[in-house]
Order: structure tokens, then C-alpha cells, then sequence
């Protein structure tokens, strides 16, 4: 594919895209890049700048790895239905088959929605921008889409795949894993590294042989900002081939939780050597427990596009990516 085929099929799908969203009523939107809190991910590193006054004093910046602070304020603003296809940055190793430090975002928000039904929404995106694809790009759009997305718990994958009885925090997954076979997991691993090493190396190969899978009610532990229900974290992750395509939550409103989650993340953060962005307090602020059930999906727009396209990682389908920026 050469660097115009790949321009034509970025724009064809952003056309697909915002005719999917057209036909829901949703409201498209820009956000800022440069922001004083640019996500709120534990294991991100972002890349820095700073704004300069008129007497020269610096202001700390950084780029955003998503859209989803400044979404959160406009859906504050009496708007109900948004979506952005957003440039975004993530540094430190994101450079490999399907990452890159500079990317698109597709992200949307809808109010009043329940958890099940966005699941279900988002499975009709993909049906739908694929067949527009299809009928836009004939012969070059290479994936097919199961008659049927598989959906299981973070629990029932880690049972059926890993064999593994999940319980969130336990302090024995290491052992158990390694009891299982999980050779990447080290006697002393916590939770957590234990929870990843076991997801990367069981529970993804295997969704590889299962087309697509929607994976939800995630640990409590893994809530980032959804909301917890019922002992799980309302959060959903759709599998593509094995790729991770996109991550949604049914969202935490209230503020305090908010707050408590982001100071536990920096508290991480900190533990861990990384820099740490100031609180975004209009954030909190905008943060209404108040409102209507509010879902939100953060869809990797280069990953669906290269999949579509049958293509086996993002070189073709991001321009430039082949040269290998930042130095490399």
C-alpha cells in the first residue's frame, strides 16, 4: 500500500465513522492537545511541554494520551451525544507493530445509555463502518466479521483459558499462575504484574483464535474511572484478532471518587519514578454523581483501520510511520 492508497483509506474511514455517529445524533467535537493533565493511566509516560507567559514564566503542559478529560467537560455542557477522532501521544517504547507514540483516537460518549446496550452499540460500529468500508474500497477491505462477538468476564476468561480462579488483590495469583504455566510470571510479582503477565501471555493468544471478543466486568482494582457495580468494574475491552481495539467504561460521575482514584494513581505514579501532571480541578468540577448513566469508548482508529485493511501491524496505515520518528 503506498502512502496515497493509505491517505485515501484514513479519510474513507473517517467518513464512515462520522456518518455512523451522524445517523445517532451525535455532536462532533474538539478538544485541546497540549493540557495540564493529560490522562490519568498509571503506566503511561507523557510527553512534556510547557506554555511561556508574556514575562517568560513556564507553565507545565503535556499532550494528551486521550481525549477524555476535556469529552467529560463538554458532556457537562448540555450536550448528551459526542464523539471526536482525536490526534493523541503516548511516550516511552510506544513504538512497536501496533503502537506509536503519535496516534488517532476515536472516542464518544453517549448519556443515558445503559452498560449492555453500548456493548452492543459498539458491536454495531463495527458492523457498520466495516460494510461502508467494504462498499467504498472494493477489494482492499480484506477482514470478515464473525457472525457472532464472543463476550465473556475478565473472571470467565481467566477460569476457562488460564485456569485460574480470579480473585482481585490476591496475593497468591503468582504462584497460581506459575502453577499454570504462565512462564513470564516471576515468584515475586504482586497482584497486579501477575494480573498483565497472565493477560499477555494466555488470555490474548487465545482470543487471536476467537475473531472478536468483547471481555467485561473487569477486577475493582482495574477500574481506572468506571464505575464499580456489584463487586466488578463496569469497564469493557473489545479484542480484534488478538489486537486490543478499544476500551470502554460505564463512567464514575462522582467527583470525590474521581479524585480519590487520580491521587491513587499518582501516588503509583510516584512510587514508580514517573512525573506527575497536575489535577485538572475543572474536571472534578464538571463530575455530576447526579447525572443520567453516562458510557464512553476509547476505539484505536489506526488499529481498526489496519485491520480492516488485512494489514499485520500499523506501518501502512499511519503516514510516516516506516521512518521511525523521534530520533530512531
Amino acid at each position: 500500500m503506498n502512502l496515497r492508497e493509505s491517505l485515501e483509506a484514513r479519510l474513507e474511514l473517517k467518513k464512515a465513522i462520522r456518518l455512523f455517529f451522524e445517523n445517532l445524533s451525535y455532536l462532533e467535537v474538539d478538544t485541546p492537545q497540549a493540557v495540564i493533565m493529560p490522562g490519568t493511566e498509571v503506566y503511561l509516560d507523557y510527553f512534556e511541554t510547557s506554555w511561556v507567559d508574556y514575562k517568560r514564566n513556564k507553565h507545565p503542559l503535556w499532550l494528551r494520551s486521550s481525549p477524555e478529560i476535556h469529552m467529560k467537560k463538554i458532556l457537562a455542557n448540555n450536550c448528551d451525544r459526542i464523539f471526536q477522532i482525536a490526534r493523541c501521544f503516548r511516550n516511552t517504547g510506544e513504538l512497536s507493530d501496533w503502537h506509536h507514540p503519535e496516534f488517532d483516537m476515536l472516542e464518544w460518549y453517549q448519556k443515558s445509555i445503559t452498560f449492555e446496550n453500548f456493548i452492543e452499540q459498539t458491536s454495531s460500529f463495527l458492523r457498520t463502518t466495516l460494510e461502508i468500508m467494504r462498499n467504498r474500497l472494493p477489494g482492499k477491505v480484506l477482514f470478515h466479521l464473525p457472525p457472532i462477538i464472543e463476550k465473556m468476564t475478565v473472571k470467565e476468561a481467566f477460569y476457562e483459558i488460564a485456569h485460574i480462579d480470579l480473585i482481585d488483590g490476591d496475593i497468591e495469583l503468582a504462584d497460581k499462575a506459575r502453577e499454570k504455566g504462565v512462564i513470564s510470571v516471576g515468584k515475586q510479582d504482586d497482584f497486579e504484574t501477575a494480573y498483565f503477565k497472565t493477560l499477555l501471555e494466555k488470555i490474548e493468544p487465545a482470543f487471536a483464535k476467537m475473531g472478536i471478543v468483547a471481555l467485561y466486568d473487569y477486577p475493582p482494582s482495574q477500574a481506572a474511572l468506571a464505575k464499580i457495580e456489584n463487586g466488578v468494574a463496569k469497564r469493557f475491552e473489545f479484542y480484534v484478532n488478538g489486537i486490543e481495539l478499544c476500551n470502554a467504561f460505564l463512567e464514575e460521575l462522582d467527583p470525590s471518587v474521581n479524585e480519590k482514584r487520580i491521587l491513587e494513581t499518582n501516588k503509583k505514579r510516584r512510587i514508580l519514578g514517573r512525573k506527575i501532571p497536575l489535577i485538572d480541578r475543572e474536571f472534578l468540577k464538571a463530575l455530576n454523581s447526579k447525572s443520567s448513566s453516562t458510557c464512553g469508548n476509547a476505539l484505536g482508529f489506526d488499529r481498526w483501520l489496519a485491520i480492516l485493511l488485512g494489514q499485520g501491524n500499523l506501518d501502512c496505515v499511519i503516514p510516516f510511520k516506516k521512518e521511525k520518528p523521534y530520533g530512531l
